[in-house]
C-alpha cells in the first residue's frame, strides 16, 4: 500500500531502480492510495504488468479527522478479483467503499473529479460569504443556513465552517495540496478536451495565497483572497 504525495515520488517507488516493480513477487499486489494524475497512474499500472504483479488505484477522500473516525471514502478500481483479494483491508480503512471499475485510471479520474468539485465548492463558499459579509451579515449566520438547508453535508460544514471562522491554520490540506489537485485537474481536462473554466479560478486563488507565503495554511484559505478583492480586510 502507498500513500504518497506527487506522482513524481509515485514513479520513482513503484518503478524506479529498487522500486517495487523490481523488487516484488510476481502476482504481488501495489494499492495506490494517492491523489495522482492520469498518466501517472496508467504508466504504473503497464509496468506492474509487465513485471508481472497486480496493481490497483484506491484514492481516498477525506480530512484527517475524518480518517482518524474512520470515516474516509474510497475509489478502488482494478480487476474485479483483485478488489474483491483487498475488500477486508479496504473496509478497515473506510466506511464508504464506490468501486469505479476494472481500469486504475477510472479511480484517479474520479479522485480529481471529486477535489475539483469540492475546491470549486470552497471557492463558491468563499464568494458566498464575502457578498454577505459587505452587507453586514455574519459569516456565522450564512454558513448556519447553508449547512442547515439543501448543503447539509461534511463538506459544507467543515470547509464553511473554517472559512466563517477563518481558522486557516486547520490545516486538513495545505495550498500546497490543493495547488496540486487544480493542476491535476485542469491537466486531467485539457487531456480530455473538457474545459474547467471554475477550475482556473480556484487555481488563481490558491497561486494567490502562495504568493503571500500562505502556502502551508489549509486550503480553504483562497477564500481569504476572495476576502481581500471584496475590500474586507479579514
Amino acid at each position: 500500500i502507498t500513500m504518497l504525495p506527487s506522482d513524481a515520488a509515485l514513479l520513482e517507488v513503484a518503478l524506479g531502480e529498487g522500486g517495487l516493480a523490481e523488487t516484488m513477487a510476481a502476482g504481488t499486489i501495489h494499492m495506490a492510495c494517492g491523489t495522482h494524475g492520469v498518466a501517472a497512474i496508467e504508466k504504473v499500472n503497464g509496468g506492474h504488468g509487465r513485471a508481472g504483479q497486480r496493481f490497483v488505484a484506491a484514492p481516498v477522500l477525506g480530512r484527517p479527522e475524518l480518517a482518524a473516525a474512520g470515516h474516509l471514502t474510497i475509489v478502488p478500481a482494478g480487476p474485479a478479483k483483485i478488489i474483491s483479494e483487498l475488500q477486508d483491508i479496504l473496509e478497515r480503512l473506510g466506511n464508504v467503499i464506490s468501486g469505479a471499475g476494472e481500469d486504475p485510471a477510472a479511480a484517479t479520474a474520479v479522485k480529481i473529479a471529486h477535489n475539483f468539485v469540492l475546491g470549486c465548492a470552497i471557492e463558491a463558499m468563499g464568494e458566498g460569504m464575502a457578498l454577505v459579509r459587505k452587507h453586514g451579515v455574519d459569516a456565522a449566520l450564512f454558513h448556519d443556513v447553508l449547512t442547515r438547508g439543501l448543503f447539509a453535508c461534511k463538506a459544507y460544514e467543515i470547509y464553511g465552517g473554517i472559512i466563517a471562522r477563518q481558522d486557516w491554520d486547520n490545516v486538513g490540506a495545505s495550498v500546497v495540496v490543493g495547488l496540486k489537485d487544480a493542476d491535476l485537474a485542469l491537466e486531467a481536462g485539457a487531456r480530455a478536451g473538457v474545459p474547467l473554466p471554475s477550475g482556473q479560478v480556484w487555481r488563481d486563488h490558491l497561486a494567490a495565497a502562495w504568493d503571500k507565503s500562505e502556502g502551508a495554511r489549509d486550503w480553504s484559505v483562497m477564500a481569504l483572497e476572495q476576502f481581500r478583492e471584496s475590500g474586507l480586510e479579514r
